[in-house]
């Protein structure tokens, strides 16, 4: 009978012990999921890395600033599956996540910045790879492992969606919490957005009709507002402050890996030619002389020889912490697309010149440059009948990422972007990179059937959907 009466005592003791602990045991003033203001600087800090990533080591190759001296399989065209785009999709879930908590907020600023970042991010792996996943992506926790594939126009047009969203919703008489790319600036955040949707408009503009939405947004400066000036560059910039350096530069990179590549023949004699003073920002002279000399694009490596030959990339780059920066979009660049869209009659406010001429000067700017007071008169004036404009553009998107690229791909200017003579693609420039490996095992069914639409192989020569030229 004692036994028995223990028993149940210890049993009634552990029923109570137990019962309200979860309450007990939670801390009301404790969070348990993280907030917007806490997820937000990482994802910027994680975009800018990749941005710099893909335009020192990948973008600069495929529009041909720079050349390997080494491993130079890029810039002979020898690609195989490649991943290093799809790696986005780890931040895009992390977006994901800032926009499943500005919802349960109801703040309407995070959920637009999350937007904007989304439609940043996805622009970038669609148009390296073409059709990818989207509607499904980033769904593993509801047991989708296996995302389909949008095509690309179904992705555009939602990311076309998610812009003008959040260029409504975006409250600009109200700040936010860890952005380190505005500093809270609301504003800044909508004239991101647009300027942003002006891009993607020109991007498709081959395919489809986008001279209405174009003029709406131009003629509309108090609901669509725009860059404005420099001070406006959707660019981050590291503090120079480990771990906040970027990954191209001291403390982070070596030297070698910084000077792997090589200026080219296009960008130095482009330069040269222009009497340009960016040169001197952007390139060093070969060792030991004033001299300059670029490699040209696409050679074997029995062909380049040593690399002390040859310019360097300005090793000023590397050695201050705080000089290399991510650009995501520019004032420059912003100008450059309604130059285009002007001199293409797409817009009928402004001047296709104007616009140009505004570019090149944000441009010089941009870098700290002095621009040559005859540079838009006698060395590059504005033409419709030439490639000056694209030329121009060219140059100025020297590290942002892979535009240069992508903007080539749309257009085929500047025509000097030609497969070299080591190329190992029948003399082509790649139009897209092939899909990663893992595709092929993990998600098979969706990977084939992208595939088929290419034309069954995985091909870097097919074009993507908007790709017209």
């Amino acid at each position: 009978m004692k036994k028995f009466i223990t028993l149940l005592f210890f049993c009634g003791l552990g029923i109570s012990c137990t019962d309200g602990f979860e309450e007990i045991n939670t801390n009301k003033n404790q969070p348990t999921v993280s907030q917007p203001k806490q997820l937000l600087p990482n994802v910027i800090f994680n975009l800018a890395n990749t941005n710099v990533n893909n335009s020192f080591n990948f973008g600069d190759i495929v529009a041909q600033y720079g050349g390997n001296y080494e491993y130079n399989e890029l810039d002979i065209y020898n690609w195989g599956a490649d991943a290093r785009f799809w790696g986005m999709y780890k931040w895009l879930n992390d977006i994901y996540d800032i926009k499943k908590q500005a919802l349960l907020l109801q703040d309407k600023n995070y959920e637009a910045i999350s937007l904007i970042l989304e439609t940043y991010t996805m622009q970038v792996i669609t148009d390296a790879y073409g059709d990818a996943p989207y509607s499904e992506a980033s769904q593993g926790e509801e047991g989708n492992l296996k995302p389909k594939y949008d095509t690309q126009e179904e992705i555009y047009t939602q990311l076309l969606l998610n812009l003008d969203n959040a260029n409504a919703i975006i409250d600009t008489k109200l700040k936010v919490e860890g952005d380190n790319l505005f500093n809270g600036d609301m504003l800044k955040w909508k004239k991101f957005a647009n300027s942003l949707h002006l891009r993607l408009l020109m991007r498709i503009s081959n395919k489809i009709n986008v001279s209405a939405k174009l003029n709406e947004i131009v003629s509309k400066p108090a609901q669509y507002p725009l860059f404005a000036s420099n001070a406006d560059n959707a660019t981050y910039f590291y503090s120079g402050s480990f771990p906040n350096i970027s990954p191209m530069s001291d403390g982070i990179n070596r030297l070698y890996g910084y000077n792997i590549v090589i200026p080219t023949t296009n960008l130095v004699n482009t330069l040269i030619a222009n009497n340009d003073p960016r040169l001197a920002e952007w390139i060093d002279p070969i060792a030991g002389s004033t001299n300059q000399l670029g490699l040209q694009p696409g050679l074997t490596l029995d062909q380049i020889g040593e690399p002390t030959n040859y310019s360097r990339r300005a090793e000023d780059y590397f050695y201050t912490k705080t000089k290399i920066a991510a650009l995501f979009m520019t004032y420059s660049e912003l100008n450059f697309l309604l130059a285009e869209a002007s001199q293409r009659n797409l817009i009928t406010i402004g001047s296709a010149q104007t616009y140009y001429n505004t570019a090149v000067e944000a441009s010089f700017k941009q870098w700290n440059v002095v621009m040559p007071t005859d540079y838009l008169t006698a060395t590059a004036p504005y033409s419709a009948t030439t490639e000056v404009l694209y030329t121009q553009k060219w140059l100025a998107l020297y590290h942002s990422g892979t535009e240069s690229w992508f903007d080539w791909k749309r257009t085929g200017k500047p025509s000097f972007i030609q497969a070299g003579p080591g190329s190992k693609n029948g003399n082509k420039v790649p139009r897209r990179i092939m899909y990663p490996s893992l595709e092929q095992s993990v998600n098979a069914q969706n990977n084939i059937a992208a595939l088929q639409k290419l034309g069954v192989t995985d091909d870097i020569n097919a074009k993507v959907w908007w790709d017209k030229f």
